[in-house]
């Protein structure tokens, strides 16, 4: 008697757990595991010159907070993609943990390390497919003579990476807000022109206040407040924000979390000061407002005072769902709001700031 039994489902998954021993569930790379499996291989004569790259993903923690995760883990897959893209078969690709890959190149001197690199900046400038540009930063190390000891240098390539993402940080801040900013901008989720509109009344009605809330408070911080008030709209969907009718319940709260998603994103690129500030744009003074619900003095002065400055532009031009007001009507509505939406007194100042212009 002869008994016959199917195993490929257990042959398969025991291959799958194999794979995944050795390889990142998301990016399909090598993991940290292979690198320390292939270290003694890497320590030999044979693979002299041997180069190392580290690469650290930029923007992953503003992505993951603005987007979701699933954004970030897109990023990380094109990332993985680029890696591989600029590589040669030979070198070993693997993610090294959280935003972090490695890269084990055999045979390779300093200079074609270099090649390399520039190849994963160009691979990275040429995807367009996430929600933030695509960039990293990088550290390399060679060794071209002598032991090859992988862990020194990994912790030089290491160090260098750290270097390169420090001084490149405030250009990738730039690259990424200037991106966010053209999101905003080609989505129509803005009246055309409103942020320039909005900067520049918001700069003359601080000037006109001279107030000592106003007074201490720097020019680029009241600027970044106007360009990215409403940042956090780009992570609200389309249909939300070009509706032609008036918001349902469950569609205003939706569209009320941009507040935060703003927060997060201003907090992200390290302006703590205008991340609170832009938390509190849309708080009324009879504490009504969202998404705290602060009340009177407890929203900042200086969101009290751009709200009023906001609400006035947002009125005064055309929206999917309403026509615009004249000057007239619009003050009315702003002096309407007083002691419920507007601080009773910077709505006084609005209007003889308005009778001036």
């Amino acid at each position: 008697m002869m008994i016959l039994t199917d195993i490929t489902e257990r042959l398969r998954a025991e291959e799958q757990i194999h794979f995944l021993s050795y390889h990142d569930k998301l990016t399909s790379l090598h993991n940290r595991a292979y690198i320390e499996a292939v270290l003694p291989a890497m320590e030999k004569q044979a693979v002299l010159p041997l180069s190392v790259i580290m690469v650290d993903m930029n923007g992953l923690k503003l992505a993951n907070d603005v987007f979701g995760h699933q954004q970030g883990d897109l990023l990380l897959t094109l990332l993985a993609r680029a890696l591989q893209k600029s590589c040669r078969k030979s070198d070993i690709v693997a993610r090294w943990g959280g935003d972090e890959f490695v890269i084990l190149l055999p045979n390779t001197n300093k200079q074609s390390c270099l090649k390399v690199c520039e190849r994963i900046r160009s691979a990275c400038n040429e995807t367009v497919d996430g929600t933030i540009p695509l960039s990293a930063a990088l550290g390399t190390a060679t060794k071209e003579t002598g032991a090859p000891h992988l862990a020194e240098l990994l912790s030089v390539a290491e160090s260098v990476m750290y270097s390169d993402k420090l001084l490149k940080s405030k250009e990738v801040r730039r690259n990424i807000v200037a991106n966010l900013e053209s999101m905003l901008t080609g989505r129509c989720f803005e009246n055309e022109g409103h942020t320039e509109r909005v900067q520049e009344m918001l700069l003359q009605f601080a000037a006109f206040l001279e107030t000592d809330s106003v007074s201490g408070t720097p020019i680029k911080l009241l600027t970044k407040l106007a360009k990215l008030h409403d940042i956090g709209k780009v992570a609200i969907p389309a249909e939300i924000l070009g509706s032609p009718r008036a918001l349902s319940g469950s569609d205003w709260e939706v569209m009320k979390s941009h507040s935060e998603i703003g927060y997060r994103l201003a907090f992200s690129l390290g302006e703590t000061a205008l991340a609170e500030i832009m938390l509190a744009v849309h708080e009324r003074w009879d504490g009504l407002g969202y998404p705290c619900g602060l009340k009177g003095e407890q929203i900042p002065f200086i969101a009290r005072m751009f709200s009023v400055v906001d609400v006035y532009d947002v009125i005064t031009h055309s929206r999917p769902y309403k026509g615009a007001m004249d000057k007239g009507a619009a003050l009315a509505e702003i002096v309407a709001g007083s002691g419920t939406q507007f601080d009773p007194e910077i709505v006084r100042s609005f209007q003889d700031f308005m009778g001036g212009k």
